[in-house]
């Protein structure tokens, strides 16, 4: 008899507690990488997702002086 978490990590590739950051939850809209969910997080606007604000405001083309 085999413990269920090993048999859960055979089946998956990764444990309960890498499972939320492991997955990607979208593309960014201005880099096109991967958004895997994270502790830093995420931006989300209107558009869509994007991995950081530094692509945020370059897909929306803000100076960064201008805020």
């Amino acid at each position: 008899m085999t413990h269920p978490d090993i048999d859960f990590v055979e089946r998956h590739g990764y444990t309960r507690a890498e499972l939320p950051y492991t997955r990607p939850i979208g593309v960014c809209l201005f880099c096109g990488n991967d958004i895997m969910r994270t502790r830093e997080g995420h931006v989300k606007s209107f558009d869509g997702l994007f991995c950081n604000m530094e692509c945020c405001h370059s897909y929306y083309e803000i100076d960064e002086e201008e805020y």
